[in-house]
């Protein structure tokens, strides 16, 4: 690139992605070091990241948002899941909030991204309709998600190719598409098959989740009673923190309750589904995973909405593996009673994993690959200098893993200043015996298929994978961020090998 003079044209921060995570690092910039220069780089022409990008019906969150808010602007309404409007309306009033707006491009679709070890700089390039558009900067932030926009997971399903009908995955629902009246199979088990259930079931003809395997499903309260309460008696503030602590705990407590008690989990799992279901539909097979409680993400349906559309007789549920499609029909494997006769088939089968969008990234013009990696502290890749990763818990809300994020960056960025360094990489100690470990600890399906994609974790501290989001925030904010660092102040050696 060779060395620059115009040090105008040189962002400190550039955030990649205007959804939860640019959101709220822009803010934990800002607010650490006010002078900071920083702009956050959307590729579409909207904010929002997942709420504006899904348009299936019923889009909601699939965990509370008392702790989803962001903590510096809590949620304030009493709905503890709320749908993808109120979700969107509430991001945009919290970039409004500290002025991140101003600091917006959308657009800006991340093409490659180049690190000069001369320079100390990342050059990045972007496509702006037609145009090709360059920036520089000192750090970058992949606040894109973990999964790819423009290619879904393949759904790989006996015969599929054979329907004649409608087949439509939920990350691009046609707007348009009209089920009134039509026979309907959706494919998979996971939130986003729960979700979309219980809305289209008001106007199909019949609506039917089809599941190799089963997932647990709990029913939630959509609003908490105890919101006015505590408001009524409390400045507003108070409430509301009072109100996000409370559902960190719950979340927490549930969360290590499962895994220290998988056996008694499972049955009060059990008993609630029992409670909510038609006699005509049993907890087993139908809820009753094989696996332990949280080993997968745990689905949550407000106000029971999932078992109320069984309980009417608005939907059904099958559990066994599809032996074949035909053009409008769908055969089960040895249950010959239960063959469907469809006109659409949605494949909610997951995501395609994907870490910064894509975009391909290099050290001096050596590509960098990526799930040759490790993360170190759950958001710098190994040897790869000035950069955060992004990623969320599946065990709780996104957004607290992007606040551990964003806090490990402002914590680095203070110490280069103290330092007059320039910049820090995350180095695996040689001879180590660092054993490689999934990045996150869900056995879900499209997590276990990403593992050839994605970075890895390690067995060790600061490599370890993600635990709960009080030990992260804690180590985000008082742990070291030196170990395993190598810090350089300007013109540097060689960075060391990249593994390819």
């Amino acid at each position: 690139m060779g060395r620059r003079n115009d040090d105008n044209e040189i962002l400190d921060v550039a955030i990649i992605g205007a959804g939860i995570s640019g959101i709220n690092t822009a803010y934990r910039v800002q607010e650490a070091a006010p002078s900071t220069r920083y702009a956050i780089f959307e590729g579409r022409q909207e904010i929002g990241g997942t709420w504006s990008f899904f348009k299936y019906p019923g889009l909601r969150s699939d965990s509370d948002l008392f702790s989803f808010g962001f903590e510096w602007n809590p949620w304030k309404s009493d709905k503890v899941i709320a749908e993808a409007p109120q979700i969107l309306d509430y991001m945009h009033q919290s970039l409004r909030s500290f002025g991140g707006d101003k600091k917006l491009r959308l657009g800006h679709k991340l093409v490659s991204l180049d690190w000069s070890s001369e320079d100390q700089l990342w050059t990045l390039n972007f496509k702006v309709d037609d145009r090709d558009v360059v920036q520089h900067a000192r750090w970058v932030v992949l606040g894109t998600g973990y999964y790819d926009y423009e290619r879904a997971l393949p759904a790989v399903i006996p015969g599929l190719d054979n329907f004649k009908g409608k087949i439509v995955h939920p990350q691009f629902w046609p707007e348009d598409l009209d089920l009134t009246g039509k026979r309907v199979a959706i494919i998979g088990s996971g939130a986003t098959a729960i979700t979309i259930l219980p809305v289209i079931a008001e106007k199909t003809k019949s609506v039917t989740i089809i599941q190799r395997s089963p997932s647990f499903i709990s029913a939630v309260p959509s609003r908490d009673t105890s919101a006015d309460v505590l408001k009524r008696w409390l400045p507003t503030s108070w409430a509301n923190r009072l109100l996000r602590i409370k559902y960190l705990l719950i979340s927490y407590l549930f969360f290590t309750f499962c895994q220290t008690f998988p056996k008694k989990a499972r049955q009060l799992l059990y008993s609630g589904a029992k409670k909510q279901l038609p006699k005509s539909i049993g907890v087993e097979p139908h809820f009753a995973p094989k696996y332990n409680p949280w080993d997968q993400r745990l689905c949550a349906c407000p106000d029971g909405d999932f078992f109320t559309a069984l309980r009417e007789g608005k939907a059904n549920i099958i559990t066994g593996h599809i032996d074949n499609i035909s053009e409008d029909t769908i055969k089960i494997k040895d249950q010959p009673e239960s063959t469907l006769e469809v006109d659409v088939i949605v494949t909610a089968t997951g995501l395609k994993l994907l870490i910064g969008g894509g975009a391909p990234m290099s050290i001096d013009g050596a590509p960098v690959s990526i799930p040759d990696q490790m993360l170190w502290k759950g958001c710098m890749i190994s040897d790869v200098p000035n950069v955060i990763a992004v990623i969320g818990y599946t065990n709780a809300s996104w957004t607290l893993g992007a606040d551990v994020a964003a806090k490990t960056l402002t914590r680095l960025m203070a110490r280069l200043k103290e330092s007059s360094q320039r910049s820090v990489t995350p180095v695996v100690p040689r001879d180590s015996g660092m054993k490689q470990l999934p990045f996150m600890k869900m056995q879900s399906t499209y997590l276990l298929k990403a593992r050839g994609n994605m970075p890895s974790a390690g067995d060790k501290y600061p490599w370890l994978q993600r635990g709960s989001y009080f030990g992260d925030i804690w180590d985000a904010t008082y742990g070291s961020v030196t170990q395993d660092i190598v810090s350089r102040a300007g013109a540097s050696d060689c960075l060391g090998a990249i593994r390819n």
